[in-house]
């Protein structure tokens, strides 16, 4: 079994929703200023076009969320429409095809109170197995106590939180006109909020809470040394070794190809229990396709033993997503 943890869907109805809010934002209109087109592939809600893309390469599950993203710059209110706009497609598709897609709840944390009570609706009536939140929430860390009653709630219903990057304003040079924001800023405020979720003590409170971060870890791998150096200065924010917080985070594959050698790196981090396949489909080339491909190969790359391989590819996010 192959499961994909990573990948998002958008429904033609969400996309309008999105696109009319911020029209009304902008002071403009489609008629006035003729179309704006969402990012999203128009393939990515047809389910046989997405269904013919996993049988072309074995993927027997996808995990189904909303690009976080999407909120930035909306109202607390508007952001959290779209959550259950978009939580609510997914379960759509989800139950109609009950064995090729799970869903990956999106919730918005600007307001907590809207938060818990989506969250409530997505346990209760949406067959949630999994949350995804952005790695800020409009400047505000992670390590907030304002959300520790949203991670309780996920500790109570053992439901893994998956990390989506998302937009940073604190320096002005990282925009997207070099595409500087998307490429290495986001992999940046994944790291950050990781980072928090240790240091501020939210691991601490929640020891067993579950986190799968994008992008095969950020920059911890790569910069694991450089880490390591630098725990003495901040050790009294520990209550443990830095490596025992690490026993419930996870990373995804979804590096987009590139060098097998990253994927080594990023293994060697994670290991073989806690590293997952992910594609980000269906967002690249191809409609998505080249990234299911490459994330799949660099995977493969690693010549794992064939247990190991199980795990990473499949076995791995069937327990935490209660896959059967």
């Amino acid at each position: 079994m192959i499961v994909d943890v990573f990948c998002h869907h958008v429904s033609p109805a969400l996309i309008e929703v999105i696109e009319k809010a911020r029209w009304s934002r902008e002071g403009k209109t489609p008629q006035k200023d003729g179309p704006k087109k969402f990012a999203c592939p128009p393939q990515n809600a047809d389910p046989e076009v997405r269904l013919a893309v996993m049988e072309r390469h074995s993927i027997t599950v996808q995990a189904l969320g909303l690009t976080m993203e999407t909120l930035d710059g909306f109202t607390a209110q508007e952001a959290a429409e779209i959550c259950r706009r978009a939580n609510s497609d997914n379960y759509v598709l989800c139950k109609a095809y009950p064995d090729r897609f799970v869903n990956v709840c999106a919730i918005s944390l600007l307001d907590v109170k809207s938060a818990l009570d989506e969250l409530d609706r997505c346990i209760n009536h949406l067959d949630c197995r999994a949350v995804t939140i952005a790695t800020n929430q409009q400047g505000k860390g992670l390590d907030s106590p304002d959300y520790f009653p949203f991670y309780e709630k996920l500790v109570a219903h053992d439901l893994p939180m998956l990390l989506h990057p998302t937009n940073w304003k604190s320096y002005p040079l990282m925009d997207e006109e070099l595409m500087l924001m998307s490429r290495f800023g986001w992999p940046m405020d994944t790291t950050q909020a990781v980072w928090r979720l240790i240091f501020g003590g939210v691991l601490d409170r929640f020891p067993t809470l579950k986190i799968i971060m994008h992008h095969l870890g950020a920059m911890f791998p790569y910069f694991a040394g450089r880490i390591q150096f630098g725990l003495p200065k901040l050790k009294d924010r520990l209550s443990r070794d830095f490596s025992e917080y690490w026993k419930n985070i996870y990373g995804d594959s979804a590096l987009s190809g590139g060098p097998a050698e990253a994927y080594a790196c990023g293994y060697a981090f994670f290991g073989s229990d806690r590293v997952m396949y992910g594609s980000d489909y269906p967002f690249g080339p191809e409609a998505g396709e080249t990234f299911v491909k490459a994330n799949l190969a660099g995977l493969m790359s690693l010549k794992l033993p064939p247990e190991d391989m199980k795990k990473v590819l499949g076995a791995n996010a069937q327990r935490l997503f209660k896959i059967r």
